[in-house]
């Protein structure tokens, strides 16, 4: 990306030791099927804005004492791929409704999970965003019902005893973000956001770059 527009923004490439960059809509291994931002040119960089990888850099420290990784699933979302999404799967209440209100495209949102040492994800209630490929397949016919029974397992507040090391290891991500300034919300797991929202940051499309 443009290191001027990077600077102008105030987004930051994250890297590290301790994060493994794994965006998953630069593959098309998600619930759209589709390698989103290679479609766009956007490639499979995490950045996000500067106050946001601040934290992060902070969390480094504690994941190596416990010998984890931060997989980093989503990060600033350009506007012209969320847009790009909604129209390959405009089914309501998926992703945020336009690309103002997703505040991946502001740079301050994230999707993670944690992994073992050897990059090993570990056991968490669902993938990331819920993924898995039949859900995908039938969403892509229309069928939601099956999915959205699955999300409920992606809620903060879902609890089963046979979920009971997933439901822990999801209680560890949500202390580790939330001690370096994150917040949840309350229907994903993976997903982290600054507690300052749009009206403190503004979007940044990529797009407009030179």
């Amino acid at each position: 990306m443009n290191k001027d527009f990077l600077e102008k923004n105030h987004l930051t490439e994250i890297k590290g030791n301790r994060f493994i960059i794994d965006m998953m809509y630069a593959t098309p291994e998600n619930i759209v099927m589709h390698p989103v931002y290679w479609e766009i040119g956007f490639g499979d960089c995490a950045y996000l804005h500067i106050d946001a990888a601040v934290r992060l850099q902070e969390l480094a420290l504690e994941l190596e004492w416990l010998n984890l990784k931060l997989r980093i699933c989503d990060a600033y979302r350009p506007p012209k791929a969320h847009q790009r999404i909604l129209e390959l799967l405009p089914i309501d209440g998926l992703f945020a409704s336009k690309p103002e209100n997703s505040l991946h495209c502001y740079g301050t949102a994230i999707d993670c999970c944690l992994t073992d040492e050897k990059g090993r994800d570990l056991k968490f209630p669902t993938a990331v965003d819920g993924y898995e490929k039949k859900y995908a397949k039938q969403l892509s016919k229309g069928i939601t019902k099956p999915f959205y029974n699955h999300l409920e397992k992606a809620k903060q507040s879902f609890l089963d005893t046979h979920y009971a090391e997933e439901i822990n290891n999801r209680e560890l991500l949500k202390r580790l973000m939330t001690s370096v300034g994150f917040e949840t919300i309350s229907n994903e797991w993976w997903h982290f956001q600054l507690p300052k929202g749009k009206e403190d940051y503004p979007m940044i499309d990529w797009s407009t770059q030179d």
